[in-house]
């Protein structure tokens, strides 16, 4: 098996992660090092009311998720693969730039949280037969809203309208 590198980077607590063998991480330290001090130790200020108020719905919608492991905590312990990858799906579609999101993302970060799924595909299949997704592009889909309102019914209500 081969070895997974992350890069993860938190302006706001000057923080920097990378992952990987031992090697590979002591080699970036120096350079990390001189990074972190470059950065500003005060918090950012935080935004006027007045922009807070600004922000669309839609957009506010997308930053209400939380984050995945727990979104989907929100799920039922009998939600079937099928259910769990479209909540993958409606996840990352509410991430991504063009509202969209492919079986291979979701597939990624569904087993980034330890859930295996057995045929990924056949799970996006069933859920384009029920109209809970449709496709947008060659490999791209987004989810409807029949699958919103089953997506909210299963988590009671985290989904938002």
């Amino acid at each position: 098996m081969g070895e997974r590198t992350r890069v993860r980077i938190n302006l706001a607590q000057a923080e920097i992660e990378v992952e990987g063998s031992e090697s590979f991480v002591e080699s970036f330290r120096p350079q990390l090092e001189a990074l972190l001090d470059r950065l500003p130790r005060e918090p950012a200020a935080p935004p006027a009311a007045d922009q807070v108020l600004a922000i669309p719905p839609a957009a506010r919608a997308k930053t209400e998720l939380g984050p995945f492991g727990e979104f989907l905590h929100h799920l039922p312990a009998s939600a079937t693969e099928v259910d769990r990858m479209l909540a993958a799906g409606y996840y990352l579609q509410q991430l991504s730039g063009d509202d969209s999101f492919a079986t291979g993302d979701a597939n990624k970060r569904l087993a980034e949280h330890g859930i295996k799924i057995g045929n990924p595909s056949q799970c996006v299949r069933q859920s384009l037969t029920a109209r809970r997704v449709f496709a947008v592009a060659r490999g791209r889909f987004r989810v409807s809203q029949t699958g919103r309102a089953y997506l909210r019914q299963l988590t009671n209500g985290t989904v938002p309208e």
